[in-house]
């Protein structure tokens, strides 16, 4: 569907992916553990490594190690292995990995009681795979411990600790610099918390043709995704998007939701609101046209994106209420107005695209928060499926779930955006994709995309303390620019 895109696997897809080259296929294992061990050599030979420390667990991914430490070896670079196990119970692929080492009399300890990890340029870790699900021992927590004082660290697969679905490290893992991981990157890679163990990120291939039905995607460049410019055109051509935002202690809600939909390329923005709002629009944003929130016309627009600083007030309630039950175009729903829906029975009203933080998403599904951030793709995807909207769980790196299943992992964006009014930006980023006639789900995918890349953007300029929101929808037009 997209060109600009990332696949990601679960543990479980890799695993398929693994058997089908191997006994479908015919492509030996060791081959593929071989091509694995050369693409991360290549990795660390780049750093031009004078020596290297290997630290190898018994299973597959210390297999990768060991054949690492061997190819090391071939390239002149002085290597040590710590084997962690035992080596009886160690896997096919990884005994036959050690023998070969044993063969060369490659320098193999079985105990960290003597090593000084500071006397090696580059710690490889090879402990543990992708099939980790729960807290280490209190053996690999001491390894850890000690992998993490080197100089350099690469992770190969994955971070040992870090559980590859979920992303969660179970409060200890390795702290890599680099992660080689092969074939495809891992879900769990991409989520908070094990996305501060990862480091850069680079993937290799091991030799299997690129076979997966996988549904899980990060988008590594929007640039496929914008909406067409035409030039025989005119502001109808981009559409008109309704907001029903702001209220008069919250005015700045309703000036970002249409200053970002302006940025994204939205031919005509309505604002209703109160009259305090509106003549607040009428100075900060006199593109924008303005309607009175007692005298809402549902059929302005081809989209109406509403919640942004509403409040909760009755008339809120009410207007949110007729809002989500007569409307005939897409509608994004936002802050106050998931409030309101969270307060009632969330069935009874259609939404298009709904934007909640963790907290919101707790209230809107009854959920512990610390439940859906250990559980974010899973709750947004059922969340989508159920009430066939398009969800945007916003967190550090926020989930995008359809409700046919797919879902996309956004890894842009920076801490100087948790800050009043971000997320009033997305939402008019989205609308505004959706106005030019964007698919809700792919205009929920660019829209974090750029808002994120919007973010990246406004803290170079000003910093990472001081960023606005409105800062976010003002370099919207650079991030936009970055992608063509």
């Amino acid at each position: 569907m997209y060109k600009d895109i990332m696949y990601l696997l679960s543990t479980q897809e890799m695993k398929e992916a693994e058997e089908t080259a191997i006994y479908e296929k015919g492509i030996p294992s060791l081959i593929l553990m071989e091509n694995a061990a050369r693409g991360a050599v290549d990795v660390i030979i780049d750093k031009k490594p004078k020596n290297v420390i290997v630290f190898s667990g018994k299973g597959n991914n210390g297999g990768d190690g060991l054949a690492i430490a061997r190819l090391l070896m071939t390239h002149g670079i002085k290597t040590k292995i710590i084997f962690i196990g035992d080596k009886n119970s160690a896997t096919p692929d990884c005994k036959t990995n050690l023998e070969i080492l044993q063969n060369y009399n490659g320098d193999i300890e079985y105990t960290t009681e003597s090593i000084n990890i500071n006397d090696y340029d580059i710690v490889v870790d090879a402990l543990i795979g992708t099939g980790l699900t729960k807290k280490l021992s209190d053996k690999y927590i001491d390894i850890v411990n000690i992998i993490n004082k080197g100089k350099f660290i690469v992770s190969v697969d994955c971070p040992t600790g870090v559980n590859c679905n979920t992303g969660n490290d179970y409060g200890i893992a390795v702290n890599a610099h680099i992660t080689v991981t092969f074939h495809m990157a891992k879900t769990g890679l991409l989520l908070y918390p094990a996305y501060l163990h990862t480091g850069k990120l680079v993937v290799k291939h091991i030799g299997a043709p690129y076979i997966t039905k996988s549904s899980v995607f990060v988008i590594k460049n929007g640039r496929s995704l914008l909406p067409q410019r035409k030039p025989y055109s005119n502001k109808g051509t981009y559409g008109k998007a309704l907001f029903v935002s702001g209220c008069d202690t919250m005015a700045g809600a309703a000036v970002i939701n249409g200053t970002s939909a302006y940025m994204a390329g939205c031919g005509l923005v309505n604002i209703c609101s109160t009259p305090h709002v509106m003549e607040v629009i009428h100075n900060s944003l006199p593109e924008a046209v303005t309607s009175h929130v007692k005298s809402i016309d549902i059929n302005y627009g081809n989209v109406i994106a509403i919640g942004s600083g509403i409040g909760i007030s009755p008339e809120s309630k009410s207007i949110t209420d007729y809002v989500l039950n007569n409307s005939k175009v897409p509608v994004v729903a936002d802050a106050d107005a998931l409030n309101i829906i969270s307060q009632n029975e969330p069935l009874k009203y259609k939404t298009s695209v709904i934007t909640p933080h963790i907290k919101e998403m707790s209230r809107l599904t009854g959920l512990d928060t610390a439940y859906i951030r250990e559980n974010i793709i899973d709750t947004a995807k059922n969340y989508a499926k159920k009430y066939n909207t398009v969800v945007v769980l916003k967190d550090a790196h926020s989930i995008i779930a359809s409700p046919d299943g797919k879902i996309c992992i956004n890894i842009t964006g920076t801490s100087a955006m948790s800050k009043g009014g971000s997320g009033d930006s997305l939402t008019g980023v989205i609308t505004g994709l959706i106005a030019q006639g964007t698919d809700c789900f792919t205009a929920a995918c660019l829209g974090c995309y750029l808002n994120g890349k919007a973010g990246e953007i406004a803290e170079n300029e000003k910093s990472s303390y001081s960023l606005l929101a409105l800062d976010i929808s003002k370099a919207i037009p650079k991030a936009i620019n970055s992608l063509q």
